[in-house]
C-alpha cells in the first residue's frame, strides 16, 4: 500500500515529460531542430535537447543499478560542451527523505550546469521510483552512492578527479557517508543534515513526537519502509522502554551517523561545508556543531534562522539566488575547479542573527572570539513578604552573577502545562519565528505550581549570545521518570519575554526522591539581548515538541534541589 501511494504521488507531482518509462541508460543529447529552438523555454520540457539559450542539456528518466541489483531513479544536467570530449567537474545530489530526483534539486542542478558542472541527482533506495527498502542511511545506502558515481563517470563527461557531493537533510547525511566511503569525492556540502542519529531521535532521553511522526508518515506514503523503523519509532515514544532497547537503537544508529564518518573524511582531508538552521527541530544544530569541531580538513560553517531545510529549498528546487547555495557554489568552485575565491581563507563561521537579519563571522568553532558568562540560579523559596525591599518574594527565583548560598527545593508538577512554550502551533510557530515573528510570552502568566522562572537584573550592556547555553541543574523527581523543559527568554521592562532558545532533559530510570543531574545544552542560537532588558530562565515539565516520559494521565513532580555547596548554573557563550 505505501509503495502504491508513493507511485501515485510521484505521478501527480510532476508532468509527463519528467516522469515516464525509465530507460536503462541516459539518452544522448542532440541539437534542437529549428522548430524546437523557436519554442524552447526550459530544458525540463525538452529533455535530451541541447538548450539554444545556454547550451546545457537535461537528461532524465534513467536508472542506476546498485551493487545488489536495486535500480535507483536519477537525472542529470550537462554543461555546455558536454559532447565535445572534454571532462568537467561534477556534483552528485542525493534526494532528501520523502523527496525525489525529479523535483528536489532541478533549479540548483541547472545553475551548476550553466557554471560548467555535470550535476546529477538521484532518489535514495525505497523512495518513489527507486527500488528496494528505505534503509535510513545504512551501509547499503553508502554503497548505492558509489554505484551512482560509477554510472556518472561511465556515462557522462564527469571528471573522475573532480567530483563533489551535496545534499539537504537525508541527502546531506548520504553525501557525508558516501564521501567517507568513496575516495573519488573531493568536496562535500551538507545542508540541514544530522550528525549523531540517536541525538536526533532521542536527544537527552527525550523523543521528538512531532518530527518523528512527520518522518514516519512521509516515508510511509512515499516509500517502502523497513519495518524496523516503525518498531524503533514506537520504542522511543514508549515511556516504559528498556535501557537494553535504547542501547540496541543506539547501535543501529552508529553506522547511520555522519559523526562516525569524520575519521575517514579527516584521513583524506576532504573539504566539508556545513549549513544549519537554528529552528531546525528535526535535526537540531548542537550535534552537527560537534561534528564540525572534529573535522580537521578544510571546513566552513553557515548558521541562520529557519526550520528544517527552509533556508535551502528555494535555491535547490527553483534555482533562485540563495545565500546558502551561493556558498555551496563557491565551495565547489574552490575545491573542484581550483578557483582562488577566498572561501578557504576567510573566517570559517558565517552566522546570521535571529531576528536581526545581519550576518557576522567568527574565525572558527569553538570560537576564540567568544567568552563564557556564568549565571547562578537562586531559589524562589516560599511566598513571603520582605520588608528589606518592601516586596513579595517567592514568586520568582534569581539569576545572578554571584553563587547561591541558600538551600531550598523549588517544586513543580506536571498536572498542567504552562504558557511557556516553543510555539503554540508545532512547525507553524517556528516557521513564523524564522520569518521574524517571535514567540512571546508574559512572565506573569506562568503558573507557579507547574513552572518556575529564574530572572536576572536589567542588563547594563547588551548580551550577544553566540552558541549553546549550558545548564547545570540538580533536581529530584518523585518517580523514576521525569522531565525538565527549559526556555530562555529576553524580557522587556513590561514583563513580555521573547523566546531565545530552549531545550529539554528527561530521565526514565531514576531513583525516586534522589537528586539527579539534569545537565544539558539548549539549542544553539545567535541572539542579541538589548541593554535594559533582562534574562529569564523558565522551567516546566511539558511541551508539544518534547515527548513526555510518562503515560497519558500520569503525573510527576520535580524539585529543584538547591544547596549552598552545589551550584546550579547557566553558562552563555557571548561575544
Amino acid at each position: 500500500m505505501p509503495k502504491f501511494f508513493g507511485r501515485r504521488l510521484a505521478a501527480l507531482v510532476v508532468c509527463v515529460p519528467l516522469f515516464s518509462t525509465y530507460a536503462e541508460a541516459a539518452p544522448s543529447c542532440r541539437a534542437p531542430t529549428p522548430a524546437e529552438a523557436a519554442v524552447y523555454t526550459t530544458p525540463l520540457l525538452m529533455p535530451g535537447v541541447i538548450s539554444p539559450k545556454d547550451g546545457t542539456c537535461f537528461l532524465n528518466n534513467f536508472t542506476v543499478a546498485t551493487s545488489d541489483g536495486v535500480r535507483l531513479t536519477a537525472n542529470v544536467f550537462l554543461p555546455p560542451g558536454a559532447n565535445s570530449g572534454s571532462k568537467f567537474p561534477a556534483v552528485v545530489y542525493p534526494a532528501s527523505w520523502a523527496a525525489a530526483d525529479f523535483f528536489e534539486y532541478l533549479g540548483e542542478q541547472q545553475r551548476m550546469a550553466q557554471n560548467g558542472y555535470v550535476a546529477l541527482a538521484y532518489t535514495a533506495r525505497g523512495f518513489y521510483g527507486s527500488e528496494g527498502v528505505v534503509g535510513v542511511a545504512g551501509a547499503q545506502d553508502a554503497y548505492d552512492f558509489s554505484s551512482v558515481l560509477d554510472w556518472l563517470v561511465a556515462n557522462t563527461a564527469a571528471d573522475v578527479n573532480r567530483i563533489g557531493a551535496a545534499g539537504i537533510s537525508y541527502g546531506a547525511g548520504l553525501s557525508v557517508l558516501g564521501a567517507a566511503g568513496d575516495s573519488r569525492v573531493k568536496a562535500v556540502a551538507s545542508m540541514s543534515g544530522w550528525s549523531n542519529l540517536i541525538d536526533q531521535m532521542y536527544g537527552n532521553s527525550v523523543p521528538n513526537p512531532t518530527w518523528l511522526s512527520i518522518l514516519t508518515l512521509s516515508g510511509t506514503f512515499t516509500g517502502n519502509m523497513d519495518p524496523i523503523i516503525y518498531e524503533y519509532d514506537a520504542a522511543i515514544r514508549d515511556p516504559d522502554v528498556s535501557p537494553a532497547k535504547i542501547a540496541e537503537i543506539t547501535a543501529w544508529g552508529v553506522v547511520r551517523s555522519p559523526l562516525n564518518a569524520v575519521d575517514a573524511l579527516n584521513a583524506r582531508k576532504v573539504p566539508v561545508l556545513i549549513s544549519k538552521n537554528y529552528q531546525d527541530d528535526m535535526f537540531s544544530p548542537n550535534s552537527t556543531l560537534l561534528m564540525y569541531t572534529r573535522l580537521t580538513g578544510p571546513k566552513k560553517l553557515l548558521l541562520q534562522p529557519g526550520i528544517h531545510a527552509s533556508a535551502e529549498l528555494a535555491g535547490a528546487t527553483l534555482g533562485v539566488d540563495n545565500p546558502v547555495f551561493d556558498q555551496v557554489h563557491r565551495w565547489m568552485d574552490r575545491w573542484l575547479k581550483g578557483v582562488q575565491n577566498g572561501v578557504d581563507t576567510e573566517p570559517k563561521v558565517n552566522m546570521q542573527l535571529k531576528f536581526g537579519g545581519n550576518r557576522e563571522t567568527l574565525s572558527n568553532w569553538p570560537a576564540p572570539e567568544l567568552r563564557s558568562n556564568t549565571y547562578y540560579l537562586g531559589p524562589r523559596g516560599a511566598l513571603r513578604w520582605d520588608f528589606g525591599c518592601f516586596c513579595w518574594k517567592g514568586v520568582t527565583g534569581t539569576l545572578g552573577t554571584s553563587p547561591n548560598r541558600q538551600s531550598y527545593g523549588d517544586q513543580i508538577d506536571s498536572l498542567l502545562d504552562t504558557t511557556a512554550t516553543t510555539g503554540l502551533i508545532p512547525i507553524l510557530s517556528p516557521i513564523m519565528e524564522s520569518a521574524g515573528l517571535p514567540v512571546i510570552n508574559h512572565m506573569a502568566t506562568i503558573l507557579a505550581g507547574n513552572g518556575i522562572r529564574y530572572e536576572g537584573d536589567a542588563l547594563n550592556a547588551p548580551v550577544k549570545l553566540r552558541g549553546s547555553p549550558k545548564l547545570q541543574i540538580r533536581a529530584k523527581p518523585n518517580l523514576k521518570r521525569g522531565m525538565l523543559v527549559a526556555y530562555l527568554y529576553d524580557v522587556d521592562w513590561a514583563g513580555f519575554g521573547t523566546l531565545v532558545t530552549h531545550g529539554a532533559r528527561a530521565v526514565h530510570w531514576a531513583t525516586p526522591g534522589v537528586v539527579t543531574d539534569f545537565s544539558f545544552d539548549m539549542n544553539a542560537i545567535a541572539y542579541d539581548v538589548p541593554a535594559g532588558h533582562h534574562l529569564a530562565l523558565v522551567f516546566d515539565t511539558a511541551d508539544s515538541l518534547y515527548g513526555a516520559p510518562v503515560h497519558f494521565g500520569e503525573m510527576f513532580r520535580m524539585s529543584m534541589a538547591f544547596d549552598g555547596n552545589s551550584q546550579m548554573t547557566m553558562t552563555l557563550p557571548v561575544r
